[in-house]
């Protein structure tokens, strides 16, 4: 099964109107802007701390690399925040030469990263499907979409505010300060 969650630029592709909405916020005047993107931090790190609550909550868990790999960044010329799971990548000296393998490298015995030391890697991404919408093996414990599902209304409610604030700062452009 494909992992529904990697292919953002094809699903950014299908979403109408997309384009037009990074127009329009792209033409509004830099204070909504800032005043947008604020709500949008707080809801995407809102949705990332609820995410990590889910997963130590969860009984299955035993590591904390998922956890760990719980992210979110921001962009503030578009107003579009993302929150997911993060590429995590490992640094090893080999040889002499340092080498970067994809996952995270969990040591086994004495500190080897020799599978046949008992070594693993995980790869936080792909245990995150399986966590998320399980698996024949395994029953989901969904942790992200609660997570998202838990802020649509507060996002709703902070942009509101948000408003306020935008039409308080607008009403004050061209007015003397006392």
């Amino acid at each position: 099964m494909a992992n529904p969650f990697v292919n953002q630029s094809a699903l950014a592709g299908k979403i109408q109107g997309l384009r037009e909405a990074k127009a329009a916020f792209q033409a509004m005047p830099q204070v909504v802007r800032d005043r947008l993107n604020a709500a949008t931090v707080t809801t995407i790190s809102e949705i990332a701390r609820h995410a990590k609550a889910h997963l130590l909550s969860s009984p299955s868990i035993r590591t904390r690399s998922l956890y760990n790999a719980v992210a979110f960044v921001m962009n503030e010329k578009n107003g579009r925040g993302k929150v997911g799971i993060a590429n995590v990548t490992t640094t090893m000296s080999v040889g002499g030469k340092k080498v970067r393998v994809k996952g995270l490298i969990v040591a086994g015995k004495g500190g080897s990263a020799l599978t046949s030391a008992g070594a693993k890697r995980i790869i936080p991404r792909q245990y995150a499907t399986k966590v998320e919408l399980g698996t024949r093996f395994m029953k989901a414990e969904p942790f992200m979409m609660p997570a998202v599902e838990s802020q649509k209304q507060p996002y709703l409610e902070r942009c509101q505010a948000r408003g306020k604030d935008i039409e308080k700062d607008l009403s004050a452009i061209g007015s003397r300060t006392l």
